[in-house]
């Protein structure tokens, strides 16, 4: 019996396989942590997954912007979505002019 990546995580002790496809990181600027965003493929799935290090609170918000949408349908779309959860907040801060401050960002426990 010749094996696929598909056959050997069709086990049934295995949930939600996936493939760490890329793993991109940057910092916003006058911040210093590195946010890291990883993309997956599940296995046997369509679309791709993302994690990200970091969220993001600012203070125009009322709490951390963690998405409720952590997938796109292709990788780039994916990691732009994972980038501009972070990225809008805070333009939006800077806008109304506060002071960026690293407390901004929020570490992710499970990443």
């Amino acid at each position: 019996m010749a094996y696929t990546i598909k056959t050997a995580m069709r086990d049934e002790s295995i949930d939600n396989p996936r493939k760490l496809i890329s793993e991109y990181q940057f910092r916003l600027r006058d911040l210093s942590p590195a946010i890291t965003i990883r993309l997956y493929k599940p296995v046997g799935g369509k679309g791709i997954e993302f994690e990200q290090s970091h969220y993001i609170k600012t203070p125009t918000q009322i709490g951390p912007y963690i998405t409720s949408r952590k997938w796109g349908d292709y990788e780039a779309y994916a990691l732009h979505l994972a980038i501009t959860s972070i990225t809008q907040y805070y333009k939006e801060a800077v806008s109304e002019g506060h002071v960026p401050n690293n407390s901004w960002l929020i570490a992710n426990e499970h990443f």
